[in-house]
């Protein structure tokens, strides 16, 4: 609630500011019931079985080498001119931190903890929880996202976007699937850390001046 208080205090009618939409809270609060039956879907607890020790690092630092390729991709190669605005995957800060922060939690409600937990209670009932049958469903929603924001060109652009965010989400499953969905929650924060929030501080107060 705090962050959309902030967008709508943000808004200027001249800038770009992406607002956080009631929608959004519904997705929360049915994300807040799903997490109490990740027993039921035979998944690790939510905030894993192993959060103070050092795997959590592993994700997160995955997301930033995640990140760090996109950067390299589309502000060093698929970009030609300089930015005389930020592009809209980025927003002013500290605002961003707010913004992404928040966006994390959305983003791993709706593409991973609701689906892959229902998707996995529907399997138990069907009996077919064998492992075989929850990767496939690990791949199928590891399609999702990148399917969904697939870019339309140049087709090597296509296909590094697919790839990469094709693995990105497989890997972020597997991490859930075995220590817990926040396991999940810090790789797509240390990719968001470094896309949105690093990125967008360099345009803004670097190639923007």
């Amino acid at each position: 609630m705090a962050t959309r208080i902030y967008g709508l205090w943000m808004e200027d009618g001249i800038r770009f500011i992406r607002v956080i939409g009631w929608w959004d809270f519904g997705f929360l609060a049915l994300g807040w019931i799903l997490s109490n039956y990740q027993q039921k879907a035979e998944l690790p607890p939510i905030l894993g079985k192993e959060l103070l020790g050092k795997n959590w690092l592993k994700p997160f630092l995955a997301g930033m080498f995640f990140a760090a390729l996109d950067v390299l991709v589309i502000e060093g190669i698929l970009r030609n001119e300089a930015h005389t605005s930020l592009p809209p995957y980025t927003q002013p800060f500290p605002y961003s931190i707010f913004l992404y922060s928040s966006a994390t939690v959305y983003m791993e409600l709706v593409y991973k903890l609701i689906p892959f937990t229902l998707g996995l209670m529907l399997l138990g009932l069907m009996g077919l929880r064998k492992k075989m049958w929850v990767y496939g469903l690990m791949l199928l929603l590891a399609c999702w996202e990148p399917l969904e924001q697939m870019p339309s060109s140049p087709a090597w652009f296509v296909a590094y976007s697919l790839g990469s965010g094709f693995l990105f989400n497989f890997m972020q499953l597997y991490f859930y699937h075995r220590f817990g969905w926040i396991y999940s929650f810090f790789a797509r924060l240390g990719l968001y850390l470094v896309w949105h929030v690093a990125l967008g501080v360099w345009i803004e107060y670097s190639a923007l001046g």
